[in-house]
């Protein structure tokens, strides 16, 4: 008995000491400074008076980081020798593409922001390659019409079609369109961006929304086929050589995962190789990342879990849906990539109140910070601060 008695005290004070230095080890951990985050996007500005406002404003306000976009669908906003400068900087008209606006919306957006300490990230649509129903100019050699084999192509095997207002989407399981992708981040890693962000780095899973535009008379069903990418001959090809013919629907899914991830990954060891450490990445996600694996194919709680992002940055943008979504995210990244890789993104066309009841809640749930979608909802166009700005900015300032 007084041996059993004697084995007791020995656990018991191990098990006290065990603790104390967990806590040692937790409380000597550095506590990571909370984001917030502001996107700008390239509808927000068109000449340099634009970028500097839009600057010095995000900077005032008490934001820790802008998401600046300079790629939309295969054009660019900033000196690029792989991608046309986009038509929007020099007018209207898709017949101006390429041509050079005489300054530089990346560096001028860096250049005001330096002072300030404000990190500016060069935010990129990573797969749309084209929007609208004009082709644009054949010398312009823009994706869509100097690559249209890297495009998606449906069940139906029809080539993905961009509407008047959507994209249509570069193929990831393409080696070219991977190598291209590369290339541009190898461009951004010139600049002195404090981080690149992804956006759009995913399957097109809501195109069954716009399709109709192009199949008015397609039924329902032919509208889903329409909507399902990519059953082009490269992905078919790699599909067969993975699996040989027993594909299941969950082979495909893990398929075109792991087709998006590679690309990730892939930008990863690009930003790694040209600024080692010196560059975050981060990406916006789908809000709920269940639903995003399952139907879009973005694996995004594998990416904080595997490190090959810095932040994930989640677009919880619903009000009835906004709890379940942050409990989703926070299981899928896990407890501790929760708190140090999660940013929850809001949408700032909703209720200002309603987000402003968010921030609150993201706040206390202990991930890593908060993100705006977006600077038109603050500032309106003459870059004079709205009434939600004033609310919500409110909730963003020390």
């Amino acid at each position: 008995m007084k041996r059993i008695k004697t084995w007791l005290m020995l656990l018991l004070g191990v098990g006290v000491a065990a603790v104390v230095v967990l806590l040692a080890l937790r409380a000597a951990q550095p506590v990571l400074p909370p984001v917030r985050a502001l996107w700008v996007t390239r509808f927000d500005y068109t000449t340099p008076d634009d970028v500097q406002q839009i600057v010095n404003h995000v900077a005032e306000a008490g934001f820790t980081d802008l998401f600046f976009q300079i790629r939309g669908n295969g054009t660019t906003f900033y000196k690029s020798q792989l991608e046309p400068w986009a038509f929007e900087l020099s007018g209207d008209e898709v017949g101006l593409l390429g041509t050079d606006p005489g300054w530089d919306p990346l560096q001028l957006a860096l250049d005001t922001a330096r002072p300030h300490g404000l990190r500016v990230h060069a935010y990129m649509n990573v797969l749309p390659g084209w929007k609208g129903r004009e082709d644009p100019p054949a010398g312009a050699e823009q994706l869509w019409t100097a690559h249209p084999d890297w495009f998606m192509v449906d069940s139906l095997g029809q080539k993905m079609l961009p509407t008047a207002g959507w994209y249509a989407f570069i193929n990831p399981v393409r080696s070219e369109v991977r190598a291209h992708l590369r290339g541009i981040v190898g461009e951004l890693c010139h600049y002195d961006v404090a981080g690149i962000h992804l956006d759009y780095i995913r399957y097109p899973e809501d195109y069954r929304l716009v399709a109709s535009e192009h199949y008015p008379e397609a039924s329902e069903e032919e509208i889903l086929r329409h909507s399902d990418f990519s059953y082009d001959p490269a992905s078919q090809a790699a599909l067969l050589k993975r699996y040989g013919w027993e594909v299941s629907k969950k082979k495909i899914v893990d398929f075109r995962c792991d087709s998006v991830t590679r690309v990730v990954r892939d930008i990863s060891y690009t930003m790694q190789t040209k600024r080692p450490g010196q560059c975050l990445l981060t990406a916006s996600v789908m809000g709920n990342p269940v639903e995003g694996r399952a139907h879009a194919y973005q694996d995004s709680g594998a990416w904080v879990r595997q490190g090959l992002v810095d932040w994930v940055v989640q677009m919880n943008y619903g009000t009835k849906s906004f709890d379940p979504n942050l409990k989703a995210i926070r299981k899928a990244a896990g407890r501790r990539g929760f708190s140090s890789s999660v940013v929850v993104g809001l949408y700032c066309k909703n209720d200002a109140e309603e987000v402003a009841a968010q921030i609150d809640q993201v706040d206390a749930s202990g991930c890593r910070g908060v993100a705006l979608f977006s600077y038109s909802f603050l500032f309106d166009e003459s870059h004079q601060i709205t009434e939600k700005g004033r609310i919500l900015l409110s909730k963003i300032r020390p």
